[in-house]
């Protein structure tokens, strides 16, 4: 009897030591979370004009994240509205490139856009700032999200 409940909690039990689960989809959900507010808290205490504080999000088949550039001098100011992703050396703890997350077998598949944020730390998703919520879910074996609520409090959410 004994035996046989132990062959059942194997059989039951033992796929999922053997993969990765959903550890990576955590990972990048951190990762997000952490460029999210790295854009924000630098729109909290920037106050220059004609700056962009935003994070740039893909999904699909193109899924990556990252904010268009880290460098914010004068020269750079509109390069910090672009809707590309710093690849610098500089912002990789910032970014999720598309090789990086094909490879690791996960894409995003809501939520995709530009993540801006203001001098409050309002975001804006393209219907004014502190207007709307956003949420960006990460799915590879399983989904996990991260939601921005329209007054700044970004989280990891259900």
């Amino acid at each position: 009897m004994v035996m046989a409940l132990l062959g059942v909690l194997a059989v039951a039990i033992a796929p999922r030591f053997q993969s990765t689960g959903s550890a990576v989809e955590y990972t990048y959900q951190s990762r997000l979370i952490s460029s999210l507010r790295t854009m924000q808290q630098r729109a909290m205490n920037d106050t220059r004009d004609n700056f962009c504080f935003q994070v740039n999000v893909y999904s699909g088949s193109s899924s990556s994240f990252g904010p268009p550039t880290l460098r914010y001098t004068v020269v750079n100011s509109s390069l910090t509205c672009a809707t590309t992703i710093d690849s610098s050396e500089d912002s990789q703890y910032l970014v999720a490139d598309i090789d990086e997350m094909n490879d690791d077998g996960v894409s995003i598949t809501a939520g995709a856009g530009t993540i801006a944020f203001n001098s409050m730390g309002c975001p804006n998703i393209g219907l004014g700032f502190c207007a709307a919520n956003t949420r960006v879910e990460i799915q590879g074996e399983t989904t996990v999200a991260v939601c921005v609520e329209s007054q700044g409090y970004i989280h990891a959410c259900d």
